[in-house]
Formats: C-alpha cells, sequence, structure tokens
C-alpha cells in the first residue's frame, strides 16, 4: 500500500504524525485494508460526500493549479503527452518550493523540512543536453555525445531525470 510509504515519509520529514486524513472516497481510499491500517495506527478518516470536490478544497486547488502548471509547460516546450508523469513530478517539485498566499513562514519545502531549499541545480524542463561518449573505440567521425532531454530532477537532486 502506497500509502504506508507516503506516511512513513511525511512523518520521518516532520517530526509529526498524521492524526486525520481526509479522502473524496477514492476506490483506494475505502477499502477494508486501508480502514484497518488507520485504525491499527490511530489516524481518523474524514469521508468527503461524492462529488463535492468544494468539501476538499485545499487539494483540489492545489491539484488543480498543479494540472494548470503541466498543461502550461508541456505546451510551451513541446513536450509530448505521454510524458505527463514526468511533467508533473517536475511542477510539483517547482510548487514544493514556491511561496504560497496560505504559508506565512515559507514555502512547503522549507515548512517541511525547516530549511530552504537549494535551487541551483534546477534546469528547464525540456531543455536539451549532451552527454559524452565514454568510449576508447570511437572513429574519427563517431557521435562523441547523444543528445538528452531534461525532464526534471530527483528528490535527491544529484541526479537529473533525462530521456535519450
Amino acid at each position: 500500500m502506497k500509502f504506508k510509504t507516503f506516511k512513513s515519509m511525511v512523518e520521518k520529514g516532520s517530526g509529526a504524525t498524521i492524526e486525520t486524513f481526509r479522502t473524496d472516497r477514492g476506490g483506494e481510499f475505502v477499502s477494508k485494508e486501508f480502514n484497518t491500517f488507520c485504525d491499527n495506527v490511530g489516524i481518523k478518516l474524514h469521508l468527503t460526500a461524492p462529488y463535492t470536490p468544494q468539501k476538499n478544497g485545499v487539494v483540489e486547488r492545489r491539484n488543480r493549479r498543479l494540472m494548470e502548471m503541466t498543461r502550461s509547460i508541456m505546451k510551451h516546450m513541446h513536450v509530448p503527452n505521454y510524458l505527463w508523469g514526468e511533467k508533473t513530478r517536475h511542477s510539483t517539485y517547482l510548487l514544493n518550493r514556491t511561496a504560497t498566499r496560505t504559508l506565512k513562514d515559507g514555502t512547503p519545502y522549507e515548512v517541511f523540512r525547516g530549511k530552504k531549499p537549494s535551487i541551483e541545480h534546477l534546469r528547464i524542463f525540456g531543455c536539451i543536453g549532451y552527454a559524452k561518449v565514454e568510449t576508447p573505440y570511437l572513429k574519427k567521425l563517431d557521435d562523441i555525445s547523444h543528445m538528452l532531454v531534461h525532464l526534471g530532477t530527483e528528490l535527491n537532486w544529484v541526479q537529473k531525470r533525462i530521456v535519450c
């Protein structure tokens, strides 16, 4: 269950525990396994009424902003639709490092991690890069590099996500 991984990451990263979880009754959040898990770890479940996204306004607004950002950058960079997951991951990475009106103490990253995020490693999504070919047997006219497209940054920001 992915929620266990999420719970572990949130609690480890913030030092706080999840006490309440609000959901829109999505299939993954109404299973017997999920309910039992939440009962066992002391998480209170709040289920919103079906088809009422306004009852979960903060999350719905955040998701809307995320999808708007994803769509905008994909169109601007002419990224094919099949890479929407990569773009959404990158948009989330950026939004978590962007100031909001509701958080007075900084960005979501700062509030969660307790330190300012570094942005020196950021690159433009969809930009072209080149990787040197490391081989001792290159002929005179062989390519010495491969063209790559930047698809975002891994959470540890040491690695980049690319496609050849």
